[in-house]
């Protein structure tokens, strides 16, 4: 058996230059690289922590809302991150503690994708 090492999605938006804007605005990360066409960014990526999210321009997530993703992010202090969030003017829900273990915000993108980001680690 192979050891995983990480996963990095790859997401469906219909434009990639406000979407990856969104996505280091929002939250702080990181532009990697853009592959643009016609003026238009048809993909690109953002670090987070030592992985990415992939971003396609110019196509529609499924169900026209994200595809029923939820992307869970673990991060060292979901207080901050919140803080961060809310100085944006995006809404974000104020922090919890989940049952389960961890702290947590959730967040829900212009496109439908949802973001979970956990701080701890789930005890089930």
């Amino acid at each position: 058996m192979t050891t995983f090492r990480k996963i990095e999605p790859y997401l469906y938006y219909p434009d990639g230059r406000v979407a990856l804007d969104w996505l280091q605005s929002t939250f702080g990360w990181g532009e990697t690289f853009t592959v643009e066409e016609d003026g238009q960014v048809t993909e690109g990526s953002v670090t987070v922590g030592d992985s990415f999210v992939h971003v396609s321009g110019g196509r529609t997530p499924g169900n026209d809302n994200g595809g029923e993703v939820l992307n869970i992010v673990t991060v060292d202090d979901v207080d901050a991150l919140y803080e961060h969030i809310r100085s944006t003017g995006v809404a974000v829900d104020p922090p919890k503690d989940e049952p389960y273990g961890p702290r947590s915000i959730n967040v829900t993108d212009p496109w439908g994708y949802r973001w979970y980001f956990w701080q701890g680690h789930a005890v089930y």
